[in-house]
């Protein structure tokens, strides 16, 4: 039940992002319902520890408030004993969770990505209302007087085509009907008993007196081409990011692949380097770097030929050397410029990597972790129901929440490596559940008010 609770608001949130974008578009049902579907699969990781929180706090407040984990607990039965078999239906939950978030939340997500892009790129349906300017259609500017919705008939038609913002050709009729065409790319007006205005092009104005021309019809028929109006569907692989397609050991596979480029891209930079450098001093070392095998070797420089001395050349020589030394610098630098921007691209990419693998467990652990927090904070409050469970829910959902995000911030930011910023979440709690679990298999007190009260009023009378 609380599942669905969560689901239903997260839901609602998504399409009160969305709603600018999906309303007045004449999407089909199938289409919306596709997307909720998707949509409802890509929040799943939030809801799923929201609701394991909530309902294991409703249930052991409801044991505790009416005395029934009380008696357990008098039959001989410890707190992990009642527990245990929520505890075995959760790591079942948990397992479900780790399959879901390794082989199809990926699927979902850049289904849904693609939907919405679609979405938006279409134009709003072509649905004209009474006496008010229709301006979707690009280049027109269309109003009815009256619109009989069911059959397409109009009464009091009044077009204007417009090139940029100056109007180039008006309209007018007494009635008309909408028809389309049979692939519904094209939208056909057929006018009766009009007239047309249009602006004569400026070598015509200066023989004749009149700037427009004017000219009646009985009947006539103007198409539009509604193209921009359909729901194309999007190649989907334009919403693919490897990285999120591959399941935690290809992740694995990708990263230990990338590291392995990353270093042999390094050695081949460095013997680069050492190449172009003229050195003089044949003392002169560079330091060792790793190989493609991850040997520490020494890069090779090659031997100079000959070295020609600057007080040995004319003026023009001294001149040219310079000028040389200046683009070998420039290209050098530009060099080392490029490959500070590929390494950092490279490690961004290895960064993605290994979060993304990190983030296939935490949801799974995420369940336990909150199943523990729960529990036990349900037997010390002792309070079912929605009242009170709701709140405690809340707040320590939005602490898991908000250490999530923040874990994830710092680790595209590069402040956090990945394993502790995708795992910050989970350090916080853990502790926080195993504290609450001790606080209620001794049966403590910790958010009775009544024992605050007592034991701040013997606090205050010892200091008196």
């Amino acid at each position: 039940m609380t599942f669905f609770i969560a689901m239903f608001f997260l839901v609602m949130q998504f399409l009160w992002k969305y709603i600018d974008d999906l309303i007045g578009k004449g999407l089909e049902i199938s289409i919306l319902l596709k997307l909720m579907f998707y949509v409802s699969a890509t929040l799943i990781p939030l809801a799923l520890p929201l609701a394991v929180l909530f309902s294991s706090i409703m249930t052991y407040g409801n044991l505790a408030e009416h005395n029934e984990l009380t008696a357990l607990k008098a039959s001989g039965l410890s707190l992990m004993k009642v527990m245990r078999p929520m505890l075995f239906f959760v790591i079942f939950l948990s397992l479900g969770a780790f399959y879901f978030n390794n082989y199809l939340l990926p699927v979902a997500n850049y289904k849904w990505r693609a939907i919405i892009y679609d979405i938006q790129e279409k134009k709003p349906t072509f649905g004209i209302t009474e006496g008010v300017f229709y301006n979707d259609i690009e280049n027109y500017s269309i109003r009815v007087d009256k619109k009989n919705n069911d059959t397409g008939h109009l009464e009091g038609v009044l077009i204007y085509a417009y090139s940029d913002v100056f109007v180039t050709k008006t309209i007018k009729a007494k009635s008309g009907d909408m028809l389309k065409s049979d692939d519904d790319r094209y939208l056909m007006l057929k006018l009766n008993d009009g007239a047309m205005y249009e602006k004569i092009g400026p070598s015509q104005i200066q023989r004749d007196k009149y700037p427009f021309q004017k000219s009646f019809f009985s009947e006539a028929i103007i198409k539009f081409d509604l193209s921009g109006f359909q729901l194309d569907q999007s190649d989907e692989d334009l919403f693919k990011r490897d990285y999120e397609m591959f399941n935690f050991i290809q992740l694995q596979g990708a990263i230990d692949t990338m590291e392995a480029e990353m270093t042999q891209i390094r050695y081949d930079f460095q013997q680069t380097l050492a190449n172009q450098i003229v050195i003089l001093n044949d003392g002169f070392q560079t330091d060792s770097v790793p190989d493609s095998t991850g040997k520490m070797v020494i890069p090779d420089i090659e031997p100079i030929d000959s070295i020609i001395r600057i007080d040995e050349m004319s003026e023009s020589q001294h001149t040219a050397a310079l000028n040389f030394a200046q683009v070998e610098i420039r290209s050098t630098k530009d060099m080392i410029y490029g490959q500070l921007k590929l390494k950092e691209s490279q490690a961004n990419h290895v960064l993605q990597h290994k979060a993304t693998w990190h983030k296939k467990f935490t949801l799974s652990i995420a369940v336990l972790v909150l199943f523990f927090v729960g529990a036990p904070l349900g037997a010390i409050i002792k309070k079912g129901g929605l009242g009170t469970p709701l709140v405690f829910a809340t707040l320590f959902f939005l602490l898991y929440y908000v250490l999530t995000i923040m874990g994830e911030n710092m680790v595209d930011s590069g402040f956090m490596t990945p394993w502790k910023g995708m795992w910050i979440s989970t350090f916080i709690l853990a502790p926080l559940g195993a504290f609450l679990t001790y606080k209620a298999a001794n049966d403590s007190a910790l958010f009775d008010r009544d024992v605050y009260k007592k034991y701040f009023s013997k606090l205050f009378k010892r200091s008196n």
